[in-house]
């Protein structure tokens, strides 16, 4: 379910609250059950791990716990943009949108 921020169909708030309550009540109750929790038919053959681009904000970062103020740096992935307020919320935590990169992707 993540976006980036040019696609025109993000969801809404209530929408990933659902999504992620459904995720975090799976897992809780696999980690109480095992796999008698799991009812699926899905079943995936010949696979591997594999990586992909996801999308993550990049730029100078101020107020992040780990990150020092001023310094470049990279967000988890976005799973939720809001341009009309300018925040996004990204797997770990909230930002507020400051301006963006001259010319960058989103001008």
């Amino acid at each position: 379910m993540p976006v980036s921020p040019s696609d025109p169909q993000i969801p809404s708030p209530q929408e990933m609250i659902a999504a992620y309550r459904r995720l975090a009540d799976d897992l809780e109750q696999f980690a109480m059950r095992g796999l008698k929790s799991i009812s699926s038919s899905a079943t995936i053959t010949d696979w591997v791990i594999a990586k992909r681009a996801v999308p993550v904000l990049l730029g100078t970062i101020a107020g992040h716990p780990h990150i020092k103020t001023g310094n470049a740096g990279f967000t988890t992935e976005i799973v939720f943009w809001d341009q009309n307020q300018n925040v996004a919320r990204t797997f770990n935590r909230w930002y507020r949108l400051g301006r963006p990169l001259d010319g960058g992707p989103n001008q």
